[in-house]
């Protein structure tokens, strides 16, 4: 191989490396998601920061927007993104601040987690929620199963661990068990949650395929008619990180070396001199 061509190559390589190993913690790398569209909702995100809004306007129930890991709504279904395998341990945290103008009001929560579909039909998250721009109550845990709600985890008590403004949510799976252990920290940047609690064995009641991680706000309410109906808020979710595992990337590594062998191939082809017949 011309030793050119050879550098091509391997800068080929390592690029790719490089990238499958960082660009999960770049928020650019993340799909935009509206459970459906509202222009109430809007976001914007840059390398290190994605920043999810609601506006002055009225906005129903059960209404979200955020982003996730892959582009599709499976892993299996994307062309780019990152996923986790269900076969090994990982752990995931991320920071949020929230930030309220404009006399607030009604219920608007946000939540981090992970899970086999954009329509979270098998997930399992933390969340918290604000009512009229302060905290409500305490952190909490929420799953599906087969799109069937279960018991919600109340993360400590409402008096002694209530939740905050700004703070760290955090995920871990268990690949063996089954487990996800949900929980939250009220400063930024903790290395490990101070309230936690685990749905047991919840992966082995879901559909066994790749898990994407996700992050979102939503309009809610605790009786009909608390839904968020004015005012400004903004949640910035920052320093995405993974504290244990790895992150797959999508395409797959395996599709991506056969790519660069096969470009590696092309570069040594020989170019057949005209002359030569």
């Amino acid at each position: 191989m011309h030793p050119f061509r050879f550098c091509i190559a391997v800068t080929l390589l390592f690029a790719w490396a490089v990238v499958a190993s960082a660009a999960i913690t770049d928020f650019g790398t993340w799909t935009l998601v509206q459970d459906p569209a509202h222009p109430g909702f809007t976001a914007s995100a840059t390398s290190t920061t994605a920043t999810l809004s609601a506006g002055n306007l009225a906005i129903p129930a059960g209404t979200d927007i955020g982003y996730q890991s892959v582009n599709g709504s499976t892993p299996g279904s994307s062309s780019n993104g990152f996923y986790f395998s269900p076969l090994s341990d990982f752990s995931l945290a991320i920071d949020y601040a929230w930030s309220f103008s404009a006399g607030p009001t009604g219920f608007l929560g946000l939540g981090f987690g992970i899970g086999e579909d954009a329509d979270g039909m098998n997930s399992a998250g933390v969340a918290m929620v604000t009512s009229d721009g302060s905290p409500f109550l305490t952190f909490a845990g929420a799953a599906r199963i087969n799109d069937v709600n279960q018991s919600p985890l109340p993360l400590g008590n409402p008096i002694f661990n209530p939740s905050t403004l700004s703070g760290t949510l955090f995920v871990q799976y268990q690949a063996a068990s089954g487990d996800v252990t949900i929980g939250a920290a009220t400063s930024q940047g903790a290395g490990a949650p101070t309230v936690m609690d685990k749905f047991v064995g919840i992966g082995n009641q879901w559909s066994g395929d790749k898990l994407m991680t996700s992050f979102f706000i939503r309009s809610d309410e605790s009786t009909p008619g608390t839904t968020w109906s004015g005012g400004n808020a903004d949640a910035v979710f920052s320093n995405f990180r993974v504290l244990n595992g790895s992150a797959v990337a999508i395409p797959e590594p395996s599709t991506a070396i056969t790519s660069c062998l096969v470009l590696c191939l092309f570069l040594t082809r020989r170019t057949r001199h005209p002359s030569r017949g």
